[in-house]
């Protein structure tokens, strides 16, 4: 009876396993579920580490980021969560308070403007002496080195092969030419997945062996419209660039602090070549230092060229961005927070709490209380006593009649003496 009552018991176990795990695979692979969530008022933050949050849509599809009233303020090739932030170009800051997933619609609240200022001083950083104080080396990067530019790669898409890395190395051989070392990785990271930034964070730390001021992911859009990124740089067709931080990370303060000043230096020197900075629920690779960021050079629809004429001279203000960071009152040179171990470990984790809940409901289910789960529980100990114990309780019934036999024969034996 006790075996059958043990058998069942672990079969239960067994489904709310397989139920657990099963959900959790169906959450991971559709984030939109946070969404569905979240707008009912369950917070589910502390799966955040099982989420596909930086899963884009497919090029050519977009979230609509609309006010309150209605009104498109910008958009964005990748998924919207509730909580995801955007500051414009007019340094409007919104809050995403719904998701409409059907219409690929995020409805936003304005919670402020932002104050980005620029300071004078800050331009005159000296940067030569910076470089030689191996304070300047900037690493760069592609984490979808699939992604091209129609108009001239011909195809939005060339695995392992696309536009996006000339645009990365025009960007590297900019800043060497502004006197800022830089190290470029043309390591391959296909698919263009979810699962590409997992791969690219084995580049992202190669490249952190160096000790670079800061590290860049060169991506483009996936916006329909030409002239949504559209710009003129030096009098010539060029490509805006938009920020991306991501949420998830313990650097969130300060990698938003260093779009911040990307910003606002560009806002003062060149007005309208940043896009904006757009906060999204996700990673990025963003946890392994204080100064990663994310940048879209354009869009698909845009030509390869325009996009280069717009990291140009976005590599142009670099050196004085970051030669304002590792100024007077910023952090030593070389230092960094140590890289955090994050994903698979924290599943597992949540994998086994949950199954122990669900295995305690199970009993409390079956057992019609508190006493009757702890005598289930007890009588489950003496199971697995029955199933551990036989071998020892023969070898005791067998050393008795050894004892009691040599005993008998001691007496024999001084009755004779």
């Amino acid at each position: 009876m006790e075996k059958n009552i043990f058998n069942r018991f672990v079969f239960v176990l067994g489904i709310v396993f397989l139920l657990v795990g099963g959900l959790l695979f169906y959450y991971e692979k559709n984030p939109q579920v946070y969404n569905t969530f979240a707008q009912s008022g369950i917070n589910l933050n502390f799966l955040d580490t099982l989420g596909s949050w930086e899963k884009e849509l497919a090029c050519g599809d977009y979230f609509s980021l609309v006010d309150e009233t209605g009104k498109e303020l910008d958009r964005i090739s990748r998924f919207v969560f509730i909580g995801d932030e955007f500051i414009l170009e007019d340094n409007n800051h919104y809050k995403v308070v719904k998701v409409e997933h059907q219409q690929n619609k995020a409805i936003a609240k304005l919670v402020g403007k932002e104050d980005l200022v620029w300071r004078e001083e800050w331009t005159e950083e000296p940067v030569a002496a910076m470089v030689a104080e191996n304070r300047g080396n900037v690493g760069v990067y592609m984490t979808h080195t699939d992604e091209s530019y129609v108009p001239t790669d011909g195809t939005e898409s060339k695995p392992g092969n696309g536009g996006i890395l000339q645009v990365g190395n025009v960007f590297a051989n900019n800043l060497k030419n502004k006197g800022v070392a830089s190290q470029i990785s043309f390591n391959k990271h296909d698919p263009h997945d979810a699962n590409a930034y997992h791969r690219s964070r084995k580049t992202a730390v190669q490249l952190l062996k160096n000790n670079p001021i800061a590290i860049v992911d060169v991506h483009r859009d996936g916006i329909p419209d030409p002239n949504f990124y559209k710009t003129r740089v030096k009098g010539l067709p060029g490509t805006k660039i938009r920020l991306v931080v991501g949420r998830q990370n313990p650097h969130l303060s300060a990698n938003l602090a260093f779009a911040k000043s990307i910003k606002a230096y560009f806002d003062k020197t060149s007005p309208g070549l940043i896009k904006g900075i757009f906060l999204g629920k996700g990673n990025y690779n963003q946890d392994l230092g204080p100064r990663a960021i994310l940048i879209e050079v354009g869009t698909h629809t845009n030509s390869r060229t325009a996009a280069e004429r717009g990291v140009t001279h976005f590599a142009e203000g670099i050196p004085h961005i970051i030669g304002a960071a590792v100024g007077p009152g910023a952090p030593p040179p070389g230092t960094r927070p140590g890289l955090e171990r994050t994903g698979t470990g924290k599943a597992i984790l949540w994998i086994f709490v949950l199954a122990i809940v669900g295995g305690g409901a199970f009993l409390l289910l079956s057992t019609g209380g508190w006493q009757g789960s702890l005598t289930k529980l007890s009588e489950l100990g003496k199971e697995f006593s029955n199933y551990l114990g036989p071998k020892k309780i023969e070898e005791k019934s067998e050393e008795k009649p050894e004892k009691k036999s040599k005993v008998c024969v001691e007496e024999k034996q001084k009755e004779k003496n």
